[in-house]
């Protein structure tokens, strides 16, 4: 990672400022394709994000992804950043894009048990019996990972509870 990156990652927005003004090349990405939003995203670092969208907003793109297709709204709904999250809901980017494993962001945080950035998901309008690439809706992911709260969600949400997925 270059320095850019760095101060993105641990959310050291004065060091991110005063690179960008000494010319810091803004879409850098690390081997793994994560750019700036990427990393300030995963982390939960919202002041950082701020600074990207709101003064670096024609440098950076909000969809952007990464090797394994994810956005920074896919990172943000992983890793349980709410704050971020409905930042970037705010900031207009686009809810139903899907990874290389077809997972958008409601599958993420379905399986990693983050109940109130599924709860946000699910309030965006996102189709919760959406299925990645093995047919597993949301329901699946969070029934797998004894997600309880997350399972009450979606039941109440209406998703289908009777959904097969393909792998038999």
């Amino acid at each position: 990672m270059n320095p850019l990156l760095l101060a993105a990652w641990f959310g050291h927005l004065k060091i991110l400022q005063i690179l960008v003004a000494s010319g810091a090349k803004l879409n850098c990405e690390n081997k793994n394709g994560l750019g700036l939003l990427h990393c300030a995203a995963q982390r939960g670092h919202s002041r950082v994000l701020e600074f990207i969208m709101e003064d670096l907003v024609e440098d950076v793109l909000l969809d952007r992804v990464d090797n394994s297709g994810k956005t920074a709204f896919h990172l943000a709904a992983e890793h349980g950043q709410l704050e971020v999250v409905e930042f970037l809901i705010g900031m207009g980017c686009t809810h139903g894009l899907k990874d290389k494993d077809e997972n958008m962001a409601i599958h993420l945080a379905a399986k990693h048990g983050h109940n109130e950035v599924l709860q946000k998901l699910v309030e965006t309008g996102v189709d919760i019996d959406e299925r990645n690439i093995d047919g597993l809706t949301p329901l699946h992911l969070s029934s797998d990972g004894g997600h309880y709260e997350c399972v009450k969600l979606l039941l109440e949400a209406c998703c289908n509870v009777n959904a097969l997925t393909n792998v038999r």
